[in-house]
């Protein structure tokens, strides 16, 4: 025990002087203090950002969508991350076994009985740190992996979300195409009606009918994209196909608050900037590891047990026994196998740094580009209801100008396609500002918890 001890001094000594140098790594660029785009403040942001549409259906879709199969594949990846690094922490500690033993044999009329058992402790402990080291990478490998289940249950999310906006939008198409097609046949029974009493030609009639049958293709193209959108969502959330027929889905207003918050905290809520952090300390980590590798390593290991033998004899006794020993040991010649191990994880401690950077970089620009989405695709929402109104004012006019023999039916035929036009630009205004509603909370890092 004495030597083992000695030993292990020895090499504390050495261990001491062991200290990892990591080259430097390039000084990561300035957070800016706010965003270029107008944003309300902080407080206005909710992690539940899909509530803001106030849509049952969504709430009912989302708790469907944490159930997912991606979502799942990831926690099963999470779970094998515990795993190792559970197993890397155990390393560190002794490990303990037991054994025992028992024959009985006959020689020369001589039956001997004998029993044996052993307990023994084997223990390296961390002299140089690499063990430690390592198991702080796999502790760090673990958090990445907990922000990637984040960031692929917010991803599931936001293209639910996604789907129910575009299902929703193309249903408002084809409402709105639908509504011209019945105010088409409405001027094309009035039409019908005049030109049998004589107060106009054939024309009007032919008129009518040729911009209805026009207007009965419209509506067909975009019930084909609301059928495609729900079942691109059912596929999505594992659902069998026409699972959702009966649901409808409805567009949100478009009056959503551009709410962030600031820069520094976007970054640290988002899941995949915390994922790449944590897959940076872990290859500084490995880095560390690899440097300490140079260093000895000392490793101990005890014994005790006992022996029974019947009858003795000179040659096999009963009683107990036990050992001690320790050993220490030093790399002297790797022939490149600890540089090129320590060069490699140098190298990807550096792409971990420059993903990182990135990924940070990334992140500015996403928000910013959804606060500039959202505000424009409000202001087109806004003017292109006030459009719809006089859409609806001008039909009503023409309308009652042509029952009443003062314009042709061409000024209705106008106004109606107008109207549906602009009804189903205000559709589209709408989803705009739903999708950029979207990408700017998924760019906040919200919805991951």
């Amino acid at each position: 025990m004495r030597r083992a001890l000695v030993l292990m001094g020895v090499g504390a000594s050495i261990a001491a002087c062991a200290a990892p140098v990591l080259p430097p790594l390039e000084a990561p660029r300035p957070v800016p203090g706010t965003w270029t785009q107008a944003a309300l403040p902080a407080q206005t942001v909710d992690d539940r950002w899909w509530r803001t549409f106030d849509d049952p259906l969504i709430d009912r879709l989302i708790a469907l969508a944490d159930t997912t199969d991606d979502v799942a594949l990831a926690a099963a990846r999470l779970r094998e991350a515990e795993a190792r690094g559970a197993r890397a922490r155990a390393l560190l500690r002794p490990e303990v076994a037991a054994s025992g033993s028992a024959d009985s044999a006959r020689v020369d009329d001589l039956e001997q009985s004998q029993a044996e058992g052993l307990a023994s402790l084997i223990w390296s402990p961390d002299l140089n740190g690499a063990a430690g080291a390592r198991a702080r990478s796999a502790l760090a490998a673990t958090e990445a992996e907990a922000a990637r289940f984040a960031a692929v249950r917010q991803a599931t999310r936001g293209q639910t979300v996604r789907l129910v906006v575009l299902w929703a939008e193309a249903d408002s198409r084809a409402a709105a195409g639908e509504a011209a097609v019945v105010a088409l046949e409405e001027t094309l029974r009035v039409a019908e009606t005049r030109a049998r009493t004589g107060l106009t030609s054939g024309l009007d009639p032919a008129s009518a009918r040729a911009e209805l049958a026009a207007a009965r293709a419209h509506p067909l193209a975009a019930r084909q994209a609301a059928h495609e959108a729900r079942l691109a969502l059912e596929a999505l959330l594992g659902l069998t196909p026409g699972a959702l027929t009966e649901e409808r889905p409805t567009l949100p207003g478009a009056h959503l608050a551009a709410g962030a918050a600031p820069p520094v905290e976007v970054l640290a809520r988002r899941p995949d900037l915390r994922a790449a952090e944590a897959d940076l300390r872990a290859a500084g980590f490995d880095a560390e590891a690899a440097r300490r590798d140079f260093w000895p390593t000392v490793s101990l290991s005890a014994a005790l047990g006992g022996r029974w033998v019947d009858p003795e004899t000179p040659f096999s006794v009963s009683g107990p026994f036990g050992s001690v020993a320790g050993s220490l040991s030093a790399p002297l010649f790797s022939f490149g196998r600890l540089e090129t191990a320590r060069d490699g994880t140098d190298a990807l401690r550096d792409q971990a740094a420059i993903a990182y950077r990135r990924a940070a970089t990334q992140a500015l620009a996403e928000v910013e580009t959804a606060l500039a989405a959202l505000s424009w695709a409000s202001a087109r929402a806004r003017v292109l209801e006030q459009a719809v109104v006089a859409a609806n004012d001008r039909r009503d006019l023409a309308d009652r100008r042509h029952r009443a023999g003062v314009t042709s039916i061409l000024d209705v035929l106008t106004a109606d396609l107008a109207l549906s036009q602009v009804t189903a630009d205000l559709a589209g205004a709408r989803a705009d500002v739903a999708r950029a509603w979207i990408a700017l909370s998924l760019a906040q890092g919200l919805g991951a918890g």
